[in-house]
């Protein structure tokens, strides 16, 4: 067992229910598209269905929230007291915990929520392309606060690539892998006001560090 993992378990939604691509396409539909957004139109698709999919995650856990949708430092707000943003992935493969969780870092100083939670997608080959419905499981895979991704995220540069899965990143970015998230038995009882921080603090991955610091002085990031 990686040293620095502290969560080892996500939730799975089996299926997503009409009535949420339904509700996520209304949503997208509503919405602009973005100057910066790299994937336009699918970028809303994705996110509005993650958060269509948090809402209904809370609602079956007993987690009060309000939606602050329209604010632009957060989404929700918990039980009256604390923030938190949705960031949604899509993956074509189901997520292992080694894989990174990303907060983009374009508005990483202004969004400033307390706690981050993460979301995939699992996109299927065989759907038609474009349509929500190619998102046929979604993952509730844990959460972190601001200060801990601030303080562990591996800080990885536009046109880089992470030679561990192909990716090449589009702009600025902080990740973690979904191993340090805040577990999801935690996260719940965090949100729900049972406890007040996680159990266990993040651990920085040191050895990663140091080995993405040395292939970026060798120029081995860059494709």
């Amino acid at each position: 067992m990686n040293e620095v993992w502290r969560n080892l378990w996500y939730t799975r939604m089996l299926s997503i229910p009409e009535w949420i691509y339904s509700e996520a396409e209304l949503r997208a539909s509503r919405l602009p598209v973005f100057d910066y957004s790299r994937r336009k139109e699918e970028a809303n698709v994705v996110g509005c269905l993650g958060e269509v999919i948090a809402e209904h995650w809370m609602r079956a856990k007993n987690i009060g929230f309000t939606s602050q949708l329209n604010e632009t430092k957060h989404d929700y707000l918990i039980n009256n007291s604390l923030t938190i943003d949705v960031k949604t992935k899509d993956r074509t493969v189901v997520p292992k915990i080694h894989y990174e969780a990303t907060v983009p870092l374009y508005n990483h100083s202004h969004q400033i929520p307390d706690y981050i939670l993460f979301i995939s997608l699992h996109r299927k080959s065989n759907k038609a392309p474009g349509s929500i419905r190619q998102y046929e499981h979604a993952y509730i895979l844990g959460a972190i606060s601001y200060g801990e991704i601030s303080e562990a995220g591996i800080q990885f540069y536009k046109d880089e690539t992470d030679w561990r899965n192909g990716t090449k990143f589009w702009t600025d970015c902080l990740n973690v892998q979904v191993g340090q998230l805040i577990p999801v038995k935690e996260t719940i009882e965090i949100f729900k006001g049972v406890k007040s921080c996680p159990s266990k603090v993040v651990t920085q991955d040191h050895a990663l560090i140091n080995k993405i610091s040395r292939m970026r002085a060798g120029g081995k990031l860059m494709n």
